[in-house]
C-alpha cells in the first residue's frame, strides 16, 4: 500500500464516523483514481484499525493499479475489485447486496473528456442509471460525484458558488460533453429520489489535488508539477490571474463520506477556501521545487479562444460547514509537498 496515503488516511480516519457502514458493503466505482483510492484506503483502516468488517467492492475500467493491487490480492474474502467499461456495460458482476454506492468513475481532465466524449456521456449517465438501478434493487444508499463544472461561469454576484444557482452552461461548449452530463447525471439521481425512493444524494467537487495527481495530468497543477520537477522551470502561458481553491483530496474523501453517511439535504459543495491564483500555485511550485518562473503574456481580446475555463471557481462552503463539524483542511502548502513528495519516485523510475 502506497505509504504516503496510508499515512493520510490513518490521520484522518479519527474524524470520520464510520459506524453505520460496519459489517456493511460498500461498491465504489472509479476505484483507480485519485478520489477513488483515498475512499478505499480510508474503508481499509477502518477494518484494520476499528474492525469494522466493511466489504468493498470496486469498479474500475482497467485491473487494480499499484497502490490497490496488493490490497485486493491479500483481501479477497471481503475485497473484490471487477475490471469494467461503465461506459459499455448495463451489469456489473458484483455477486455481493451493496448497502452503499459511490459513483465516483468520470473523465475530469478537459483534455481527456473532449477527447472521449462518447464514454464521457455514457459515464455520467447511462451509468449513473444502472448504478441508480442497482442501489434501487439492493436498497443502497446512492452518492454521485458531480462536479463544480455544472455551475459553469457565475457571474460575479454567485462567487463564492451556492448550491442554489443553476448555473450558467451553454450545452454548445464542447466542454459540456462534461458539464451537460453531469447535470443530467444529478436530474437522475434526483428523478430517483423522488420517484423510486432511492436514498439518492450528490457532491459537486471543486479542484482536489493530493497523491495520485501525476505528471500525466493535463489540468495546470500536474502540468505545473512536470515542468518543475523535470525541468526545474514553470513556464505560463499568460499571466495566471485567474482564481481557484484546491482541495486536498484527504479533505474531499472525508467530505464525501460525511455526506453519502449524514447528510441530510440532496445537494452539498465539496471543495476548499483557500483562494489561490494560477500565478500563485506556480510560485508555491517553485519555491517548494527550487524552480524558475516565466510568465507569459496575457491573451488579447481580439485572440480566438477554443475554450475558456470560467475566471474564477470558489465553492461556498455555508452548507456543509452548518451540517458537519468538518476538521481542519489540511494547510495548502502542506498538501503541496506531500504530493510533490508523492511524485518525486514516479518521476524517477519514469522521468517522460
Amino acid at each position: 500500500m502506497d505509504k504516503i496515503i496510508a499515512e493520510d488516511c490513518l490521520q484522518y480516519l479519527p474524524k470520520i464516523d464510520l459506524s453505520p457502514m460496519k459489517g456493511k458493503t460498500v461498491l465504489i466505482t472509479g476505484a483507480n483514481g485519485m478520489i477513488g483510492t483515498y475512499l478505499i484506503t480510508l474503508l481499509h483502516m477502518a477494518n484494520v484499525k476499528q474492525d469494522a468488517g466493511i466489504r468493498i467492492a470496486a469498479v474500475s475500467k482497467h485491473p487494480p493499479c499499484e497502490k490497490l493491487s496488493g490490497l485486493f490480492q491479500n483481501s479477497r474474502e471481503k475485497y473484490l475489485f471487477r475490471a469494467a467499461d461503465l461506459a459499455d456495460s448495463a451489469t456489473l458482476d458484483i455477486p455481493w447486496k451493496t448497502d452503499y454506492i459511490i459513483h465516483a468513475a468520470t473523465y475530469a481532465q478537459p483534455a481527456i473528456f473532449m477527447k472521449n466524449y462518447s464514454e464521457t456521456i455514457r459515464l455520467n449517465i447511462f451509468a449513473t442509471e444502472n448504478l441508480l438501478k442497482r442501489a434501487k434493487a439492493d436498497g443502497s444508499k446512492f452518492l454521485f460525484l458531480s462536479s463544480s463544472e455544472v455551475y459553469g461561469n457565475p457571474n460575479p454576484a454567485n462567487i463564492p458558488t451556492r448550491e442554489d444557482f443553476p448555473g450558467l452552461c451553454s450545452p454548445l461548449s464542447i466542454r459540456s460533453v462534461y458539464a451537460e452530463s453531469k447535470r443530467m447525471g444529478e436530474t437522475l439521481c434526483c428523478a430517483y429520489r423522488k420517484f423510486e425512493s432511492v436514498d439518492a444524494k450528490i457532491a459537486r467537487v471543486f479542484m482536489s489535488y493530493g497523491p495520485g495527481l501525476t505528471t500525466r495530468d493535463k489540468r495546470v497543477m500536474g502540468q505545473f508539477l512536470k515542468q518543475a520537477l523535470l525541468n526545474k522551470k514553470i513556464t505560463m502561458l499568460d499571466d495566471g490571474k485567474k482564481v481557484r481553491t484546491f482541495c486536498y483530496v484527504a479533505d474531499c474523501a472525508a467530505m464525501l463520506l460525511f455526506v453519502l453517511l449524514w447528510g441530510k439535504d440532496v445537494v452539498y459543495n465539496v471543495g476548499a477556501e483557500n483562494r489561490i491564483t494560477i500565478r500563485q500555485l506556480a510560485e508555491e511550485i517553485c519555491r517548494q521545487t527550487g524552480s524558475s518562473l516565466t510568465v507569459g503574456r496575457p491573451r488579447l481580446s481580439s485572440e480566438k479562444v477554443v475554450e475558456v475555463s470560467p475566471e474564477i471557481v470558489e465553492p461556498d462552503l455555508t452548507k456543509i460547514r452548518s451540517e458537519f463539524d468538518l476538521p481542519p483542511f489540511m494547510p495548502f502548502q502542506k498538501g503541496l509537498a506531500r504530493t510533490i513528495e508523492w511524485n518525486r519516485p514516479l518521476l524517477e523510475n519514469n522521468p517522460r
